[in-house]
């Protein structure tokens, strides 16, 4: 491994944070900042962008030679500086999804170019990109930026508890709708916990700008989900590539379903497990509860007539 310091391939923080995993012992956080001293970005961070990327898309950046700025350089330090934090909080996460184990051993990368904000890789690695992070959320010094990435962590920790769910409880896949249905389950857990106090009251429950977006997101739900039943996977491809991508107020699936999990966490305690037990069929439920009677009522039909569409697609 290269020498040590903020730049070049180096770990941050690599010991055991006490934390009590449910009896199953301590947590492992390692954070590794991987790039290098003249700017090209290690190995696991390209393998994470190769994971992510198109093949043009990854070669045209595999070789881009771009030294960690000031700015990224705080970032990578609020990260380090968050993480004992973070382990406290992983017991209260795991909750939801007992008896699974929570990894008890996670990876935290960091890079500056090619990934989102905040990305999972696989069943124990977390990626941050720490030049998406400064684009598009400023300095890492600003007040609510600490907050910010406390709740990127939760939201990327739970994708990793939701993939060892799915080994033990695996989701259908058959068809379009299914596998939305999937990512509206995976990612409204998520963005469950990404939603900041413009969409969470202090009381609980939703904001009125929540209520707002959901009453512009609620018919697009509907309509996408009545598009996707008998769509073709290229069709589906476009219809959903905004269901947990692009602006956040946009996301048709991702955040109707992280407010209504919050409006139902809200009236009833143990909503959040309810729904993680219920997996992506959970979705149809869950909408059904929370939209007015006309929607709900469309939802119903198109729920009905999913199965006779294009099952082997």
């Amino acid at each position: 491994m290269p020498r040590t310091g903020l730049v070049g391939l180096i770990v941050l923080v690599a010991h055991l944070i006490p934390a009590p995993l449910g009896g199953q012992g301590q947590l492992r956080l390692r954070i590794v900042v991987d790039i290098r001293d003249d700017g090209t970005a290690g190995q696991t961070w390209l393998a994470m962008l190769r994971s992510r990327l198109s093949d043009s898309a990854y070669t045209g950046i595999r070789d881009v030679r771009r030294p960690l700025t000031a700015p990224e350089r705080r970032w990578a330090q609020l990260i380090r500086a968050r993480a004992s934090e973070w382990a406290g909080e992983i017991d209260g996460l795991a909750t939801s999804y007992a008896p699974i184990r929570a990894p008890s051993s996670v990876t935290i990368v960091l890079g500056n170019r090619g990934g989102e904000d905040a990305f999972v890789y696989d069943r124990g690695t977390i990626g941050f990109d720490l030049a998406a992070l400064e684009r598009n959320y400023g300095g890492a010094g600003l007040p609510e930026n600490a907050a910010r990435i406390d709740r990127f962590f939760r939201h990327e920790y739970v994708h990793l508890l939701q993939k060892a769910w799915l080994d033990a409880h695996p989701a259908a896949s058959a068809t379009p709708i299914d596998r939305a249905l999937a990512d509206i389950w995976a990612e409204g857990l998520g963005n469950f916990y990404s939603l900041s106090s413009r969409w969470r009251a202090a009381g609980g429950g939703l904001t009125d700008h929540a209520r707002r977006t959901l009453a512009t997101l609620e018919p697009r739900f509907v309509a996408r989900l009545a598009a996707l039943t008998c769509a073709s996977p290229a069709v589906a491809e476009s219809l959903t590539a905004d269901l947990s991508a692009g602006p956040f107020a946009e996301k048709w699936g991702a955040l109707p379903g992280a407010l209504w999990l919050v409006a139902e966490e809200a009236d009833s305690a143990g909503a959040l497990r309810r729904f993680v037990v219920a997996g992506p069929p959970g979705v149809w439920e869950l909408a059904e509860r929370r939209m007015d009677s006309a929607l709900s009522a469309v939802l119903g039909e198109i729920r009905r007539i999913a199965p006779r569409c294009n099952r082997g697609s």
